[in-house]
């Protein structure tokens, strides 16, 4: 296998955990639960990658609002228990990985499912060797308007780009490297990292994102080793 060039950021949108079910004849529900799983898998390979910086995107503000309440009581079972096994984890300690969840979590999940986030946070916040984010209630454009909302309020005149990213929920974020989204859908959803993805490189696989193991982790990244970025030069 020919060197890989590791990008400092990588970004996920992993689509199509009911559509896996679905075509195996499986309920909805079991595909998030195998979306779970392989996001433990890709989460460990980007540390064996070195990659300093992986976000995640675990769920939107559409699907923690849209969705029936019975997917959505689902969806917070599939984050407590991915959440416990990461506490769990010896690798994440081991490694010093950080693990973070920016979004509208805390007012949309379930009592039990917030504090335990909350535990995963304040165990890791003192890592600094690698930096694991999970975007849970989540939107892009609701994230810039509340950073431009904010911004207002606190009766800034002119705005500049560093006062901007410190008002967004990604403020400690590097600019994306790379953007890889499964499931078959080559475009981009809710204004996703807008301003973090501005120079990124977009890899789009028909994979699912239950079928989305290491190996296909390493294919996109053999992808972007061979691309030039110019950076609008």
């Amino acid at each position: 296998m020919a060197k890989i060039l590791s990008p400092r950021h990588v970004a996920i949108i992993p689509d199509g955990n009911r559509r896996w079910a679905k075509r195996r004849g499986f309920p909805g529900w079991k595909g998030h639960f195998e979306g779970a799983k392989r996001m433990e898998e890709i989460a460990r390979a980007a540390v064996d990658l070195d990659i300093k910086y992986l976000t995640i995107w675990g769920g939107s503000y559409d699907n923690l609002t849209k969705r029936s309440k019975g997917e959505i009581i689902v969806l917070n079972r599939v984050y407590k228990e991915l959440v416990q096994k990461l506490l769990k984890d010896k690798a994440i300690h081991e490694n010093r990985v950080r693990v973070r969840f920016l979004g509208e979590w805390p007012k949309l999940l379930n009592r039990g499912v917030v504090e335990v986030i909350k535990r995963a946070e304040r165990e890791t916040t003192q890592y600094t060797s690698y930096q694991h984010s999970y975007l849970v209630g989540y939107n892009g454009d609701r994230e810039m308007l509340d950073a431009i909302n904010r911004l207002l309020k606190a009766g800034h005149g002119r705005v500049t780009a560093l006062l901007l990213k410190s008002y967004l929920w990604t403020t400690d974020l590097p600019p994306v490297d790379l953007v890889i989204r499964t499931g078959g859908e080559p475009h981009l959803s809710n204004g996703f990292m807008m301003w973090d993805i501005r120079d990124a490189q977009l890899y789009f696989t028909d994979k699912f994102w239950p079928d989305f193991t290491k190996e296909e982790f390493v294919r996109a990244l053999e992808d972007y080793s061979h691309r030039e970025r110019r950076f609008g030069q």
